[in-house]
């Protein structure tokens, strides 16, 4: 198949980046493969940038270009803000190419993509009352609260951007029911789990020491980590990323006395996956609804149990018995769950061992690969128009 990936590549690179030229490389191996790839760090931070986000003649004009010159049989869609806006959806549905849409975050229905501001969840733009963007600080400037809020006005209720969509790949059964919930047809639905590239034939010895893996703000319950770390007694632990809360998060550590608690900053994705492999867990504290995070699923891949919060994706991954759960923002129901694997080592290895066999039926490039290709030729074998649900009529208040 000849197939077009698109994605904006974030300001701050993360997992989602890293997932999607995964996948280039994986459908390259046995397709035609072409990417339409932008990149946020090269937008200016003004109104040009909010301009484009929101409606663009000269993007659309240029994914339309790209589509004649390649002439694919599917377009695979993952980020589309903000440097490409609305331009891959139309583009397509004026081209008539089928276009698949991975859904990483919550960004249908919150302009910030998280649904959580404040230090909470929050559902406050889900029926499209979406200045509450504006009002209640989901956005480091007020600008950049306005443009995404208008955008995303703009490309639900105006444009209805979703209808352009043949298929939705929802890489958690959180997202799917999410999906759903929202109003978008089940047919329409693809749940594929994000897949690791490689799996560990026997897992390493089991390291001495804990790791968090990801972006160091708020959402990601990174003070409770810390407290949960004093709480058990100062074990060792790496936290590897960085993101705008590292400065007050080394000064917190300092004040509860963490002196075995190590800030790797930001490291490349090799030596990320190392520090998981020799490491004894990870830890996924977030507060906010995670999707699929990678560094779970490659802690998984190397026969790492996960602990992990009640939130989003997260809880499925441990129903294997690969991990333990623990409430959002319980310190101490997190202290226990680290304490029991730093004491008891069988334990920790029977987790892992678990976690690598639900890595090894989920996760495995392979069969990534194959529902993909599913979805594609579904959507091109496919003579219906997009379909239309109560999700696109609804009521803005």
């Amino acid at each position: 198949m000849r197939v077009l990936i698109a994605h904006s590549f974030y300001r701050v690179p993360g997992g989602e980046d890293r997932y999607v030229r995964q996948q280039f490389e994986l459908l390259s191996r046995h397709h035609d493969v072409e990417m339409i790839e932008r990149h946020n760090e090269a937008l200016a931070p003004d109104l040009s940038t909010a301009v484009r986000m929101a409606f663009s003649r000269a993007a659309i004009r240029s994914i339309e270009d790209q589509i004649e010159t390649f002439t694919p049989d599917v377009i695979h869609l993952h980020n589309p803000y903000p440097s490409l806006g609305p331009a891959v959806h139309l583009a397509a549905a004026r081209r008539g190419v089928p276009l698949i849409q991975t859904i990483h975050n919550l960004r249908l229905r919150c302009p910030n993509g998280l649904m959580f501001t404040e230090g909470r969840t929050c559902r406050r733009c889900e029926r499209g009352n979406y200045v509450n963007a504006m009002i209640h600080g989901c956005f480091p400037s007020r600008r950049q609260a306005s443009a995404y809020a208008g955008a995303l006005w703009l490309h639900r209720f105006l444009l209805k951007l979703e209808r352009n969509v043949a298929a939705f790949v929802a890489p958690s059964m959180f997202m799917t029911a999410q999906l759903t919930a929202w109003g978008i047809p089940e047919h329409r639905i693809s749940t594929i789990r994000n897949f690791v590239p490689s799996m560990a034939a026997s897992p390493s010895s089991i390291g001495d020491f804990g790791v968090y893996v990801g972006r160091l703000s708020e959402e990601k319950g990174l003070p409770v980590l810390l407290e949960a770390l004093s709480l058990a007694g100062d074990p060792p632990f790496q936290i590897i990323g960085d993101g705008p809360l590292r400065e007050d998060l080394i000064a917190f550590a300092a004040r509860l006395g963490l002196h075995r608690t190590g800030f790797a900053g930001r490291v490349d994705a090799g030596d990320a996956q190392r520090a998981i492999a020799g490491s004894r867990f990870l830890v996924m504290p977030s507060l906010c609804h995670e999707n699929a995070p990678l560094a779970a699923l490659e802690a998984m891949a190397a026969g790492r149990p996960v602990l992990v919060s009640a939130r989003g994706g997260l809880p499925e991954l441990v129903d294997s018995g690969g991990g333990l759960m623990f409430e959002p923002g319980d310190a101490s129901g997190l202290s226990e769950r680290m304490e029991l694997l730093f004491r008891d080592r069988d334990l920790c290895r029977s987790l892992g061992d678990r976690a690598s066999g639900f890595a090894a039926s989920e996760l495995r490039p392979e069969g990534h690969l194959a529902r993909l290709v599913d979805v594609y030729r579904g959507a091109v074998r496919s003579d219906l128009p997009p379909t239309t649900s109560a999700a696109h009529d609804e009521d803005t208040s």
